[in-house]
C-alpha cells in the first residue's frame, strides 16, 4: 500500500518534549498526516520539573523558558483549532492512563539521546504495553519514534563507525560526518487534525487538577513569570519559544560577514552588553529551532563568500553544530557517561568531597571576583559564555578546589538555560581532564585569564556591583589593595567579601602533581587514549560507590 493510501489512525497522540516548534518537525508532521484525530500532549513532572537527570529539577530560569515555549505551542495549536494538553505527573504513570482512556492507536514522540531520558522512555513504553495487556485491550498502540534533534540520528552515525563504536576524537568524527549530507527541512505544520473531544472530556474527569497549564509557582518555584522579566540586573534575556528562536536566527544571519568568519575561540567571555556568540543554544537545546534549519541557513551565508574567506570547523558555526552532534554521539554510546565510576572513557581521579567548597563556588563566595562574577551571572541569567564555563569548571576541579566534575555538572544542569545532558557532561569531563583532553598542565588562572580580555574589570563590576569603585589594579585581586582603599571603596576582604578560599598559585601546582599521580596510576592499568586539542569544548574519596549530589 502506498504511503498516501495508508489507513490513518483513528486517534493518535503527539508527545511533545524537545521539538517545541512547527517548522521542520518530522514527528509532528507525520502525526498530523497519519491521524484522523490527534491529541497533542506535554507531560510535566511536578516533583522534578523538566529534569534530564533523575532528581535534578530545572532551575527557575530554564523552567520559565520552557513554560513560555510550551505556552506558545498551545497558542499556535489553538489558532489551528486544537490545543496542547499539559498533564502534571510522571510519564510512566500518566501516559498509560492517557493511551488507555483515549484508545490511541499510535504515540508519536521525539527520541532522546540522553541515557537517563532513554531509560525513562523505555519504562514508559513498557508501562503502556503492560496497561493495555492488563486491561485486555483488543488493540495495540504503535510507537512512532523520531530522531531529528541532531543533524543526523545517532544510530546512523554508529552504522558508519567501525565495530559500531563512536570515534574518540572530533577529527575522526568529522570524517564520518563529511560522508553524509544533512537532510532538507520538511514542510512546516500549518494545520492539525481535530482533537478527540470525547477523549479530552474523559481525561478531564480522570486527571482533574493535573490537566492544566502550570505556572512557575504551581511547580514549586518561588518566582513568578513577571519576576523573571525583571531578573538578571540587565542580563541577557531569553524569551522562550519558536518565534523568538526564528527571530534571533534571522538577526544572526543578517550579520553575514560575522557569521562567515566566526571563530568561537575569538569571542569574548566578558561582554557585558550582549553575548559575543549567537546565543541560540537554549533554542537549539529545546528544539525551538531546528538544527537542520540552523545548518542550512549557515550554508546560505557561506555560499556568498570565497571558501578562503570563511572560517572552518571546528571553530566555525558549522563546526559548532558538528561538535554538538559529536558530544551527543559520545554520550549516547558511552555507558555511565555522566559518572566517573564504570565510565570506560573516564580517568579515575580521586577527587576530594568537600560540600563547603562546592557551596562557596556555587554561591559566589570563593574570594576570586572573576569566578564569583561568572557564577553570579549563571545563577541570575542562566547563561554564561563558553570560556566563562571553562574558567569556573577548571577552578572547581583540577585547577583549584579539586572537587568532582560530577558535582559541577549537576550545578550547571540546574542553572543553565541551555543545560544539555550530553554536552554538559562531555565538557565537564574535558575541563577536568577526565576524558577527551589530557593536558592537565594547561590551567585557567582565576586572575590572569579575565585580565586578558577585560583588564578594567567591567564584567566584574556588572555582576558584583560592590566592586564598582575598585581600581582596575586590584579588581581581580582585592586582597592586594591597601586596607584604606578597601574601606574607601566598600569592599573589605575578610569582612564583606571573603578571603580567597585557596591560594591559586599553591594549589594549582599541587593539583598538577595529583593529576600526574592519577594519570600514572591509570597508565599502569591501561594505555592513555589519544589526546586531541579542541578550542570549543574548551580526604580523598576513591570509593567506587561515589554518588553525584542532587
Amino acid at each position: 500500500m502506498a504511503k498516501s493510501e495508508e489507513k490513518k489512525h483513528d486517534v493518535a497522540i503527539h508527545w511533545f518534549r524537545n521539538g517545541l516548534r512547527f517548522h521542520d518537525n518530522p514527528c509532528l508532521l507525520d502525526a498530523c498526516q497519519k491521524s484522523e484525530s490527534l491529541l497533542p500532549i506535554y507531560v510535566v513532572d511536578p516533583e522534578f520539573p523538566f529534569a534530564q537527570t533523575a532528581g535534578c529539577r530545572a532551575g527557575t530560569i530554564r523552567a520559565n523558558f520552557l513554560l513560555e515555549s510550551i505556552n506558545e505551542v498551545d497558542e499556535k495549536l489553538r489558532k489551528m483549532g486544537s490545543q496542547l494538553v499539559v498533564v502534571l505527573g510522571k510519564s510512566h504513570e500518566v501516559l498509560p492512563e492517557i493511551v488507555a482512556t483515549t484508545q490511541a492507536k499510535a504515540l508519536f514522540y521525539e527520541q532522546e539521546a540522553a541515557a537517563p531520558v532513554r531509560e525513562q522512555d523505555a519504562e514508559t513504553i513498557q508501562a503502556i504495553k503492560n496497561r493495555l495487556k492488563r486491561d485486555g485491550k483488543n488493540y495495540e498502540c504503535k510507537f512512532e519514534a523520531y530522531a531529528t534533534h541532531t543533524l543526523h540520528p545517532m544510530e546512523r552515525y554508529l552504522a558508519q563507525c567501525k565495530d559500531h563504536t563512536a570515534p574518540s576524537t572530533y577529527g575522526s568524527f568529522t570524517k564520518i560526518f563529511n560522508k553524509m549530507s544533512v537532510a532538507k527541512e520538511v514542510n512546516e505544520v500549518k494545520e492539525v487534525p481535530s482533537l478527540p473531544n470525547k477523549s479530552v472530556k474523559l481525561l478531564e474527569k480522570s486527571f482533574a487538577e493535573a490537566l492544566r497549564m502550570p505556572t512557575l509557582k504551581d511547580l514549586g518555584y518561588a518566582a513568578a513569570a513577571d519576576d523573571m522579566k525583571n531578573s538578571g540586573k540587565g542580563g541577557y534575556a531569553f524569551a522562550g519559544g519558536e518565534n523568538a528562536a526564528i527571530e534571533l536566527l534571522a538577526k544572526n544571519m543578517a550579520r553575514s560577514q560575522w557569521v562567515a568568519t566566526f571563530e568561537k575561540p575569538k569571542t569574548s567571555p566578558n561582554d557585558a552588553t550582549r553575548p559575543s556568540t549567537t546565543a541560540l543554544s537554549p533554542y537549539v537545546k529545546h528544539g525551538c529551532i531546528s538544527p537542520r534549519r540552523f545548518y542550512h541557513e549557515l550554508s546560505k551565508v557561506y555560499s556568498k563568500y570565497n571558501s578562503k574567506e570563511t572560517s572552518k570547523p571546528p571553530v566555525s558555526l558549522h563546526g559548532q553544530l558538528m561538535w554538538r552532534d559529536f558530544n551527543y554521539l559520545v554520550g549516547y554510546s558511552t555507558p555511565n557517561f555522566d559518572k566517573m565510576i564504570d565510565n570506560p572513557i573516564a580517568r579515575q581521579i580521586p577527587w576530594d568531597d568537600d560540600p563547603d567548597l562546592l557551596l562557596a563556588w556555587k554561591m559566589s563566595k570563593t574570594g576570586y571576583p572573576y569566578i564569583d562574577a561568572i557564577m553570579t551571572q549563571l545563577r541570575e541569567t542562566g547563561w554564561i559564555h563558553h570560556l566563562a564555563r571553562h574558567s569556573v569548571a577548571c577552578f572547581l576541579t583540577r585547577g583549584d578546589l579539586w572537587q568532582s566534575w560530577e558535582d559541577g555538572a549537576t550545578v550547571f544542569e540546574e542553572y543553565l538555560i541551555d543545560a544539555d545532558w550530553s554536552i554538559n557532561n562531555f565538557n565537564w569531563q574535558w575541563l577536568s581532564c577526565t576524558a577527551h583532553f589530557y593536558q592537565y598542565f594547561r590551567c585557567y588562572s582565576p586572575i590572569a585569564f579575565g585580565k586578558k580580555t577585560d583588564p578594567n574589570g567591567d564584567y566584574i563590576r556588572k555582576w558584583l556591583p560592590q566592586f564598582k569603585d575598585m581600581p582596575a589594579k586590584y579588581i581581580y585581586e582585592p586582597w592586594e589593595a591597601p586596607i584604606e582603599l578597601q574601606k574607601k571603596v566598600g569592599v573589605i576582604v575578610g569582612e564583606n567579601y571573603p578571603h580567597p578560599i585557596v591560594d591559586h598559585k599553591l594549589v594549582s601546582k599541587n593539583n598538577m602533581s595529583r593529576m600526574k599521580e592519577a594519570y600514572d596510576a591509570q597508565k599502569n592499568r591501561e594505555p592513555m587514549p589519544a589526546n586531541e586539542s579542541h578550542s570549543s569544548g574548551l580526604n580523598r574519596d576513591t570509593s567506587p560507590k561515589r554518588q553525584r549530589r542532587n
